[in-house]
């Protein structure tokens, strides 16, 4: 009863730091917060960057063609509204549906069906490949900054659990069926080092289109992450809500950043990779067991010294997290500066 109430405006997640560890819990949150929406804005960028390279139709200059889509990602993020993009959700699914229609046409057109008679192994071979799939999954599956206001925005709070796990059983028969079909399809006569649609042809006017198509949706996905990313940053700094055109140089600074930073980044893949090992690691695996134990610990009356099963299990989660995350960010970063 004595803790204050941490600052106004603070999400659900971040509100949890603060009352384990104080203003320097909520500020390590933040910026762990902060550093993974920009890398995530850093990987859009690249993304695009490897939809534009494959196109038959560019302007000559790899920096042109990135500047293009990066200038429409910072005018939408300099919108005084941007629910409107939430609309473009639906044209975002039915471009991923046709991709994938669309890849999986081409497989079969090149190859058949004799990828399914093939050996083709489909597990890591090696524990950096194993660290690049455990990033990728842990991205894919990063729920847990987001499931706290999940929560609070149903109108059955007390259906989040059941939510979340048909939600995460779908997408997770989805991601095997799709991404081992076209592993499958493809096996005879091509290998993935990279996003699905490099196996698409680049004289292809359909192929073209579905790049465009993907651009498309990125541009317009990605000022999502840049809208609240630049409200951590103008909140930090003390720029006010009505200081409109300081608040446009920070979203449009933040734009030209990630982009300068894009194009001497790795691949899409591998960026995705080491967000999944490093902060979707520490802000899952990490933080949630250690402000358990930081919680009881502020709020018990007893020994705290007494070891229960509930904190048995919350030193065992902090401690596995631990080893899974500096191995696997380790492995990871490793093969990020072979590449």
């Amino acid at each position: 009863n004595n803790i204050k109430s941490p600052p106004a405006g603070t999400t659900s997640y971040a509100a949890v730091a603060w009352y384990a560890a104080g203003p320097v819990g909520l500020l390590v949150f933040n910026l762990l917060m902060l550093l993974m929406m920009v890398m995530i804005i850093i990987a859009y960028e690249v993304a695009m960057i490897s939809f534009i390279d494959d196109m038959p139709i560019t302007t000559g200059s790899r920096k042109i063609d990135i500047i293009i889509p990066s200038v429409i990602v910072a005018l939408l993020s300099c919108s005084p509204d941007v629910s409107f993009l939430s609309k473009f959700s639906v044209i975002g699914l039915l471009a991923l549906a046709l991709s994938f229609v669309v890849i999986l046409w081409q497989g079969f057109t090149e190859n058949g069906l004799t990828g399914f008679q093939s050996t083709l192994t489909l597990w890591p071979r090696n524990a950096t490949d194993a660290s690049s799939w455990f990033g990728v999954v842990v991205f894919g599956y990063g729920i847990v900054p987001f499931i706290l206001n999940f929560h609070e925005s149903m109108k059955t709070p007390k259906q989040i659990g059941l939510a979340m796990k048909m939600g995460l059983v779908l997408v997770f028969f989805a991601y095997i069926i799709i991404s081992s079909g076209v592993s499958i399809l493809f096996s005879p006569s091509h290998s993935f080092d990279g996003d699905v649609l490099q196996a698409l042809p680049t004289n292809s006017w359909l192929a073209l289109f579905v790049r465009l198509l993907m651009t498309f949706v990125v541009s317009m996905t990605a000022p999502l992450i840049v809208v609240p990313c630049g409200e951590m940053i103008e909140g930090k700094i003390g720029i006010g809500v009505d200081e409109v055109y300081k608040r446009i140089a920070v979203r449009v600074l933040l734009c030209m950043l990630c982009m300068i930073f894009s194009e001497h980044a790795p691949g899409f893949v591998h960026i995705v990779s080491f967000i999944g090992c490093f902060f979707a690691s520490i802000i899952g695996f990490i933080l949630p067991p250690l402000f358990c134990i930081q919680l009881r610990h502020n709020t018990r009356k007893d020994d705290v010294s007494k070891m229960d099963v509930t904190s048995f299990c919350d030193l065992s989660a902090l401690v596995i997290g631990i080893i899974t995350t500096i191995l696997t960010t380790t492995m990871k970063f490793g093969e990020m500066r072979r590449s």
